[in-house]
């Protein structure tokens, strides 16, 4: 089946140009290219946060033979390009929506979760001191009109009450004393734990570890095909050399293409999100709208925006992105999206943007992560983080390897988790049904 974007956004032989990539040693792009047939017992494709630490976790905790490959360099993908928003939850549903399918225990055991997997993001940086420039405590949510001030004082406190989640909620003049002003600021609350990263300085650093504990990483290595020979797969790299493995862990997310497993085929809506970054802000164009807190900000609309103050002075400033996916389309995006952060801080009109560039997250039709291992195969996955990978994606990949070696089906996690979701009705149409979705959102924030 073709890619759903242009041929663009899957170019792997090229890094994106991104603020982050400027952030690290220009010569980090020390993996090799896989050249040679091999064999190993466990291979993962993807080397995102999620395929890293469950390789990281095979050898580490388990003694695993670990063979990893990356279709681009190593810091290509999603992982090294977010805005390094560490928040929750990892879906795309809302409480009491949650509640009506899972029940309460269940729904509780979801956010119980949630927070393991911040904290054990949080846990990762310190136990390895990866250098990330970690910024912030806490997460805020800000209303970006009056009629919103009321759904997010409702969301603290089942958060608090419900979930036994540290909340504080702000109006409109205390969120401006501790966080900004702007044209869509009415009151917010905060929620902990909640950070902000370098998104591919943890991500090096993650990779690095798991290098150095006896994984073999692959970069520029992009699976071809994947073979059922009796009791082992034969995958097929660059179109011309062949790994023989015993289980394979897909760990693509986004990215993956729907002609490599039929069983994981028509499961994911890549969705394209774009950052823009500006040039550093100086300390008058700060105080003018006394933008003063580190802390990530979602903007609550629907089609929300996602924000920060960089440690440099920089803004980053995120929005959902285009349904083309060309460089030209993404030019346009950009656009768009500083005149829209302009609107919401009008007395940056004048500062001028230095990066942009868009990523793919994965939606699926559950509407939360999937987390498990195929019937009658030894195919383990994890995708669908719904656009909250720095929180959920590390934690799940040391799930998984907890799965791969238990010879088990089931984890003591929660069920929001386990089984994959249903495949996405006529998949040729998931363009327009994201369209729709774009345009009912819109008018709904207009």
């Amino acid at each position: 089946m073709a890619n759903l974007y242009h041929k663009d956004i899957y170019n792997f032989d090229e890094p994106v140009k991104s603020y982050w990539e400027t952030t690290i040693d220009s010569n980090y792009y020390k993996y090799e290219k896989l050249n040679k047939n091999i064999q190993t017992n466990i291979l993962v494709i993807g080397g995102g946060y999620t395929g890293i630490s469950c390789a990281l976790s095979l050898a580490k905790d388990y003694s695993e033979d670990v063979v990893l490959v990356e279709a681009g360099h190593v810091g290509w993908g999603s992982s090294a390009r977010n805005a390094g928003f560490c928040c929750i939850p990892p879906a795309k549903m809302s409480v009491e929506g949650m509640f009506k399918k899972y029940g309460k225990e269940e729904t509780k055991k979801f956010f119980k979760n949630t927070i393991e997997g911040s904290n054990f993001t949080k846990n990762l940086i310190s136990e390895y001191k990866i250098d990330c420039d970690v910024t912030g405590d806490c997460n805020y949510e800000v209303a970006p009109h009056p009629s919103y001030y009321e759904s997010i004082k409702k969301e603290a406190d089942v958060y608090k009450n419900e979930f036994g989640i540290e909340t504080k909620i702000y109006s409109k003049e205390e969120f401006e004393e501790i966080g900004h002003g702007g044209e869509e600021q009415y009151g917010a609350f905060s929620y902990k734990p909640g950070f902000a990263i370098n998104p591919l300085k943890f991500l090096l650093g993650l990779a690095n570890q798991a290098k150095k504990t006896g994984v073999k990483i692959f970069q520029k290595s992009k699976v071809s095909k994947i073979e059922k020979i009796g009791d082992k797969y034969n995958i097929i790299i660059n179109n011309n050399i062949n790994i023989s493995a015993n289980k394979i862990v897909m760990a693509t997310n986004g990215f993956y293409k729907d002609d490599l497993f039929p069983q994981l085929n028509n499961r994911i809506l890549p969705v394209i999100s774009n950052i823009i970054i500006t040039r550093p802000l100086n300390e008058e164009e700060i105080k003018s709208h006394n933008y003063v807190t580190n802390n990530p900000v979602l903007n609550n609309r629907n089609l929300l925006f996602y924000y920060r103050l960089l440690k440099d002075n920089r803004f980053l400033f995120g929005a959902r992105g285009d349904l083309i996916g060309s460089e030209k389309s993404s030019e346009i995006k950009s656009k768009k999206m500083e005149k829209q952060m302009k609107k919401v801080f009008p007395n940056w009109k004048n500062v001028e943007i230095d990066y942009h560039w868009r990523g793919l997250v994965a939606v699926t039709t559950k509407f939360t992560p999937s987390i498990g291992k195929l019937e009658e195969d030894e195919i383990y996955y994890s995708f669908g983080y719904q656009a909250n990978g720095v929180n959920t994606a590390p934690w799940s990949g040391n799930k998984l390897a907890k799965l791969i070696v238990s010879n088990s089906k089931n984890l003591n996690i929660s069920k929001f988790f386990q089984g994959l979701p249903k495949t996405i009705p006529f998949p040729k149409l998931r363009l327009f049904y994201l369209k729709l979705y774009l345009i009912y959102y819109s008018l709904m924030d207009k």
